[in-house]
């Protein structure tokens, strides 16, 4: 639930707030954030391109 709390960025379960990660740790947080939003951004502009071309 904390990855899917850190990856999917529209939606919180909540998870975030129960953790403090340290060191390695913090950072692989932050990538998930990172690849989280790539992903959010990846799927809305293949919607908008699916979506246009009706």
């Amino acid at each position: 639930m904390y990855t899917l709390d850190l990856l999917l960025p529209v939606v919180g379960f909540g998870r975030q707030q129960a953790f403090n990660p340290q060191g390695r740790q913090q950072w692989l947080a932050a990538a998930l954030i990172a690849a989280g939003w790539i992903l959010a951004t990846t799927v809305a502009a293949g919607l908008t391109r699916t979506l246009a071309r009706r």
